[in-house]
């Protein structure tokens, strides 16, 4: 009797002895499982779309890993356990996250395509052209991070293009000004031209000729075309800029033909004296 109980005295001792043995190691196993379900959690893209689930998870990670520099085996084990569990909560909740994510991308989208249109509705592709070519840079990169799938990052920047077009469209009027008062410019300059242009014209009738015809034509499309260009000024600067550049192109002709006409006959001159 003496003998059975010795022996199972013994083995008491000695399974408390293991229990303590394998407490007493450090929960290597566990603690390499827990770590790669944090990588998957990450590779999942946790970070982005299950934040506040990663971040429960990486406490009790940190919590683990405390108690495993105190050498407190035991309950770092049961940390490790608990962290694995919680990373691969956050693995799971990603895609979820990143449904959520996708639709704030998407009003996100909407919201700045409304701002682009109104700036376009505005006139920003004529006056504030450098605004809006920096605002269709930022909304093209949004685009190309929705296709890639990256959400966060897509609504940030459909976000900024939503400024940069509400700021291209708020440059507007002063460019516009800016226009109008090149065009104010441009038009007084032409007059000045156009008069000088027809003296001229009146003085080389007898030569024109040939080219009466063209000359008639041309004459009252830029008489047409200064007159027209002083009613657009305001409500078109840009158009208007563009029509008085094409009138001065003709005026500049004129007064090449003007000129050549003009030397001409001292050419034929010149050669005759020199045949005889």
């Amino acid at each position: 009797m003496r003998m059975i109980k010795l022996s199972v005295f013994v083995l008491v001792v000695f399974a408390l002895g293991m229990v303590w043995v394998s407490c007493s190691k450090p929960p290597d196993a566990e603690k390499e499982a827990a770590k790669k379900a944090m990588d998957v959690a990450f590779s999942a893209g946790a970070d982005k779309y299950a934040f506040a689930d990663l971040e429960a998870a990486n406490k009790v990670w940190d919590t683990a890993e405390s108690q495993m520099k105190e050498e407190k085996y035991k309950e770092a084990k049961e940390s490790y356990i608990g962290a694995k569990a919680a990373f691969e909560k956050a693995a799971a909740a990603v895609e979820a996250g990143k449904k959520v994510a996708a639709d704030q991308a998407k009003v996100a989208k909407e919201v700045a395509k409304k701002a682009m249109d109104a700036a376009m509705s505005a006139g920003a592709n004529k006056y504030a052209s450098a605004d809006l070519e920096a605002a269709n840079k930022v909304w093209d990169t949004a685009e190309s991070q929705m296709k890639e799938e990256k959400y966060k990052e897509a609504k940030e920047s459909h976000i900024g293009a939503k400024a940069a077009f509400e700021k291209a469209a708020a440059a507007v009027e002063a460019g516009k000004k800016a226009v109008a008062d090149q065009a104010k410019a441009a038009l007084k300059t032409l007059e000045v031209e156009w008069k000088k242009l027809r003296v001229t014209a009146k003085k080389m009738e007898k030569k024109l000729k040939d080219k009466k015809q063209a000359w008639t034509a041309d004459a009252k499309t830029i008489k047409e075309g200064l007159a027209r260009s002083k009613e657009m000024i305001a409500s078109a600067p840009a158009e208007t800029k563009a029509k008085l550049d094409e009138l001065k192109t003709m005026i500049d002709k004129w007064e090449t033909t003007f000129k050549e006409m003009a030397t001409s006959p001292s050419k034929a001159k010149a050669a005759k004296k020199k045949k005889s």
